[in-house]
């Protein structure tokens, strides 16, 4: 599914996350390539990695490889990059479909910061300057601690959930034609509002919305009318009250009975007799 991106409003939310935070944030589109970051400028450290072609390449190489991990965990995770540094990502699912990816970047712990500092410039002195210029750069990176490190990954999560809420990453393909196929094929399973919300990554207030717009009602009221029309067609077809009742989701025998009289006008045994095909019709 092709996605689009407000990169407008994504810049804003970026800075806002900066600024509170001081963390450095990129967004990368479902094919691993940048979409917006926030600040646009490398910290001296990357920079200086990034120098050489080797280091650029190490670096896009890096991302392609968190995103990978990301899109199979399908939950953020926290890893060391290429050259040393702490960084965090999770994927951004709108629909519950990969769109791309958020990163956090350029991070050291606090704990074992010596140790940390020291790692990351053996591992970035081959890609250019001497040991010397990476430590002069990375020692301007502000180090974390673990506690806040872990509550950036939380707050990372937030934000990619958030741009979903908010339609910074959009699918281009019809929403309300991949909820009404969901519905349709999961008639048999539970299908509350709730559920639907989970799945698309959307708003109670925004499916409702996608729901009166497109299908003319509440969501409720939809999956039922489409549990009515399963339910019909049972019948047609020869099943048994009962067995029409649990095929169409209705766990419960006499709430379909009374909601099946409502919407057909009949009960579901006057239906069937009236409706179904003879034997020798079916063969």
């Amino acid at each position: 599914m092709a996605i689009s991106f407000d990169v407008e409003n994504l810049n804003k939310l970026l800075r806002d996350f900066y600024v509170a935070v001081g963390i450095r944030i990129s967004v990368f589109d479902a094919e691993f390539r940048l979409v917006t970051e926030y600040p646009r400028e490398a910290p001296e450290f990357c920079s200086l990695v990034r120098s050489s072609e080797a280091g650029r390449e190490g670096c896009r190489a890096c991302d392609e490889a968190a995103c990978l991990r990301a899109k199979r965990l399908r939950a953020p995770h926290v890893y060391r990059c290429h050259a040393g540094l702490t960084e965090a990502i999770t994927p951004i699912m709108p629909d519950g479909v990969i769109a791309g990816y958020v990163i956090l970047a350029h991070i050291l712990p606090e704990e074992n910061y010596a140790q940390a500092v020291n790692a990351a410039c053996v591992l970035a002195s081959k890609y250019g300057p001497d040991e010397r210029a990476f430590f002069s750069a990375v020692t301007k990176i502000p180090p974390r601690t673990e506690a806040q490190i872990h509550a950036c990954v939380h707050l990372l999560d937030a934000i990619a959930s958030y741009v979903c809420i908010k339609d910074l990453a959009r699918g281009k393909e019809d929403v309300a034609a991949r909820i009404d196929g969901y519905i349709r094929r999961h008639l048999e399973e539970p299908l509350t509002g709730d559920d639907l919300c989970r799945k698309f990554l959307v708003s109670r207030t925004k499916l409702y919305q996608i729901s009166v717009q497109n299908f003319g009602m509440g969501i409720t009221q939809y999956v039922t009318e489409k549990r009515i029309e399963r339910a019909k067609a049972l019948l047609r077809e020869g099943s048994s009250v009962s067995d029409a009742a649990a095929r169409a989701g209705f766990s419960d025998y006499n709430y379909f009975c009374r909601v099946f009289k409502k919407h057909a006008g009949l009960t579901p045994a006057r239906y069937r007799a009236e409706r179904a095909r003879p034997a020798a019709e079916e063969e």
